[in-house]
């Protein structure tokens, strides 16, 4: 079953600051890094809060549930959130990838991967797909 999580209406984007945002980023992966897995949740929940309609937002928490082995709640996020808000996202395509990777779909992960590669305008997307293909091999 997808998780859920209990997104506050209380923000509005202008009211947190672009900084502020990064800062949590920033303290999400470093808490993720550090196996605090409900502080990171917490703070990536807030982002989602404050930035409910960008993408990245639901890509860095993807990423927290990667790192925890939660894959069903990762593709839920990257597929149903991210990628329905922007279906041309290379940075999602390329999380999705490493998730792919991570549950053993090698096969479907270097399609994904070499796609960003040729044809991806991201250069930070395509860093992040060189490494995970590097890293496969």
């Amino acid at each position: 079953m997808p998780f859920t999580f209990h997104q506050s209406t209380d923000f509005d984007e202008t009211e947190v600051p672009t900084e502020m945002i990064r800062l949590l980023l920033d303290i999400g992966y470093v808490s993720t890094g550090s196996g605090r897995k409900q502080d990171a949740e917490n703070i990536f929940e807030s982002i989602i809060a404050a930035r409910p309609n960008q993408e990245l937002s639901f890509v860095a928490y993807s990423f927290m549930r990667i790192v925890f082995g939660e894959y069903v709640e990762a593709s839920h996020l990257l597929i149903e959130k991210a990628l329905k808000i922007n279906p041309k996202s290379e940075m999602a395509q390329a999380f999705y990838g490493l998730l792919l990777y991570q549950v053993g779909r090698k096969g479907e992960s270097d399609m994904i991967l070499g796609n960003i590669m040729n044809t991806g305008e991201d250069r930070d997307a395509y860093q992040l797909a060189e490494s995970i293909i590097r890293e496969g091999k």
